[in-house]
């Protein structure tokens, strides 16, 4: 029974829930902190754009460190720095070194994922691991909402909400330590060919880029929105919070829907739906309705965090089992690429013009991303929708290198990952339409 699967991995699930729920805090942390000390918009740009930085460094060197000492030793080094990192920023208030923590803290963030996902795709089989990263997914938007609501907590000028925050790495370490399940091991992917990935789906590479763009700046600076235009602690909260619980109930029927038709279709009615609804929160703020505000940024949400579940899902369907190892190490690379690129353009333009520019970019960039979907499907016909893979449904925080990259240790009879990508394919070819499982 799936229970019986889920039953010796509580702890993963446990420690997954309490870091995800720290790392939503803590971002919308730094961005009301950063107002408060007045450090200008700039700078609270350039200090959310630091974890990305960090976390594609972690991504590129976490896979050797767990090779060389283990899953759990990994993971206790790099919770510990985490923790270290949050606490630092509450002790010393400068830009720059917060910068530095918020490098550390991306870097650190990176192994704790690769960590867990490593180890919940080695516990799974064909036969669950659809509903198990689905668990997974569910417990990422679930602990990224209920982060955002601790901000209620205490004041962000205190101390308080970072030792929460760093309370809660720590805890979720303690039964990671005790877990019996088995470590697994973990293979270095191949030689990234980043170049090679964009040529090969330029739309889906886009795609990923601009989701980059949106997590960056709505989970940075989207707090930082919300002091300039005079809202309280509560409300803040209430308004990022929204856009994740978005993100989590509209992600799915958009995957469906991608694919029933030719993906680029839905990413670019996905991107012109977010570039409309990316302009409601600027409007609602001019006429001072902060219903309207919330229900923007749960619009904004749904329709801009799914956009890299289907570019990630249409640069797979265009790739070769050989491929796809490297190609989800450059998705990492272009997501953060983006991510560290958003807060800087977004924060720059809303020191030199208004606060509402934050959006203004964000739609313009979902429109960027519609109008290349238009050139992409006049240049070149559609894939057939039989040819195309099942859509890949993600959380904010998924590396996806630990996904693919554990593919291969999933059953030990099968030692390339085409052999992999092969029988797998074989599986959902047997199986009735409809019924394949969530990869």
């Amino acid at each position: 029974m799936f229970k019986q699967t889920l039953l010796p991995i509580w702890s993963l699930i446990f420690g997954l829930a309490m870091i995800t729920t720290a790392n939503a805090l803590q971002n919308s942390l730094l961005g009301l902190r950063a107002s408060i000390e007045n450090f200008d918009t700039a700078a609270a740009g350039y200090i959310m754009a630091g974890f990305y930085v960090g976390f594609i460094v972690g991504s590129i060197l976490v896979p050797n460190w767990i090779k060389n000492v283990g899953h759990i030793r990994v993971f206790a080094a790099v919770a510990s720095l985490a923790s270290i990192t949050i606490l630092m920023q509450s002790a010393i208030v400068t830009p720059w070194f917060w910068i530095a923590m918020r490098i550390g803290t991306g870097l650190c963030y990176a192994g704790l994922y690769i960590v867990v996902e490593s180890w919940l795709n080695t516990i799974a089989t064909n036969d669950n691991r659809g509903r198990l990263l689905s668990v997974y997914v569910i417990v990422i938007w679930a602990s990224q909402t209920f982060g955002q609501l601790l901000l209620n907590v205490a004041p962000p000028a205190g101390y308080d909400l970072f030792i929460i925050a760093s309370v809660l790495i720590s805890v979720a370490l303690v039964p990671m330590l005790l877990v019996h399940t088995p470590s697994p091991t973990i293979s270095l992917p191949e030689k990234l060919d980043l170049l090679g990935l964009v040529r090969t789906a330029p739309l889906g590479a886009t795609a990923v880029v601009v989701v980059g763009f949106s997590c960056g700046i709505i989970m940075g600076l989207a707090a930082v929105y919300g002091t300039m235009i005079g809202m309280d602690v509560a409300q803040i909260s209430l308004f990022v919070g929204a856009s994740y619980i978005g993100g989590m109930l509209i992600q799915w029927p958009i995957g469906k829907m991608s694919d029933r038709q030719d993906r680029r279709l839905t990413l670019l009615w996905v991107s012109l739906v977010a570039c409309a609804v990316a302009l409601i929160v600027p409007y609602a703020s001019a006429i001072g309705n902060t219903t309207l505000m919330v229900a923007g940024m749960f619009l904004l949400g749904g329709f801009a965090f799914p956009l890299y579940s289907l570019g990630s899902s249409h640069i797979n369907d265009q790739l070769r089992p050989e491929q796809v190892l490297s190609a989800s190490s450059g998705m990492i690379l272009l997501q953060g690429a983006g991510g560290v690129i958003g807060p800087i353009i977004a924060s720059t333009l809303m020191d030199w013009t208004q606060p509402d520019a934050l959006f203004y970019f964000l739609s313009l960039a979902h429109l960027g991303v519609a109008i290349f979907a238009v050139y992409r499907m006049m240049a070149k016909p559609p894939m057939r929708v039989e040819e195309q893979g099942s859509s890949i449904y993600v959380g904010l925080s998924m590396t996806s290198v630990a996904n693919t990259e554990m593919w291969v240790d999933a059953d030990p009879e099968l030692e390339t990952l085409a052999e992999v990508v092969e029988a797998d394919s074989r599986h959902y070819a047997e199986e009735p339409k409809g019924k394949s499982e969530l990869l």
